[in-house]
């Protein structure tokens, strides 16, 4: 796998049918694909989970038909070790077995790429095949995250233009230090990407919430949880700074009425709905402007 070029990881759980929207998006495009699962079917949490490994192979073997997909599995659940730290360790031994060099790219099976096809030449246009000895960067993407699966549509984070949530997904350097965020600059793309992560039955939304790797940051569980219970398509309008852990990462709230993952990806096209302007992208870029904005802050 050392050879590829494009190098895409995805940690696989309890949840792993959510990569049948995830991975046929980015399938043709990646050189090589690796899945690290646990092999106690622990969460990073500690917490046992149910998986039909046998569903999975089978599932698996229908999509790898070029044969790029490798399984790895490990202990990714140390008792001695947060959750957070679980997700770091795995992150980071998910790479070493991906090999040095080329872009790591990390996806998680509940997010999906509006067109990695794009963001796969943009990062060779950056190094068209890193060594991993070049300046280390970060290229991120924009979140769109979907919120609640309703009746008739999926709520969804509305932020205003230029101010999406962002995280790392490809690195020349891969080193996971708080999940996929590391010390490197951060270089923000124009790309977007559906990130399926409250919009779910009940049952499977707390599994989540008690087994990721905020598991320990997020001390409001179950009032967070009865308002999630209680938004519709009717009463979203209301509600404002909504993230979690830190409010104002989640402005908003969207409705789209759509009931498919690829139609929620054309609908939120073609209704123009998520928009980053080329200026405030080379702005936020410019490595001196951040430089200046981080000595400013601290002020």
């Amino acid at each position: 796998m050392s050879s590829a070029v494009i190098k895409v990881g995805f940690c696989v759980a309890y949840d792993w049918e959510l990569l049948k929207s995830s991975v046929p998006r980015l399938y043709d495009f990646a050189d090589s694909i690796c899945f690290s699962l646990d092999m106690n079917r622990r969460s990073w949490s500690g917490k046992k989970f149910d998986f039909n490994y046998q569903a999975f192979r089978k599932w698996l073997e229908e999509l790898d038909v070029e044969k790029k997909i490798k399984i790895y599995e490990d202990d990714f659940s140390l008792d001695h070790l947060s959750p957070i730290e679980n997700d770091n360790r795995q992150r980071t031994l998910m790479a070493k077995k991906m090999g040095e060099g080329g872009w790591h790219v990390q996806v998680d099976a509940d997010e999906y790429f509006f067109d990695f096809a794009e963001f796969k030449k943009y990062l060779l246009k950056i190094y068209p095949n890193p060594s991993g000895n070049e300046k280390p960067i970060n290229i991120a993407c924009n979140w769109v995250s979907l919120i609640k699966k309703t009746t008739s549509g999926y709520l969804y984070i509305n932020n205003n233009p230029n101010q999406y949530e962002a995280m790392a997904f490809a690195t020349n350097r891969p080193e996971y230090l708080h999940a996929r965020r590391n010390s490197h600059f951060d270089h923000l793309s124009p790309f977007f990407v559906l990130h399926d992560t409250w919009a779910r039955g009940e049952q499977e939304l707390l599994q989540k919430i008690n087994s990721w790797g905020h598991d320990k940051d997020f001390i409001s569980k179950e009032s967070y949880f009865n308002l999630w219970k209680a938004l519709d398509e009717f009463n979203y309008k209301y509600i404002f700074n909504f993230h979690p852990l830190k409010g104002e990462t989640w402005q908003q709230l969207g409705y789209v009425p759509e009931h498919s993952i690829d139609k929620v990806i054309d609908w939120l096209k073609e209704n123009n709905k998520l928009k980053i302007d080329a200026a405030y992208l080379i702005k936020r870029n410019n490595r001196f402007y951040q430089k200046i904005k981080q000595f400013l802050g601290n002020l």
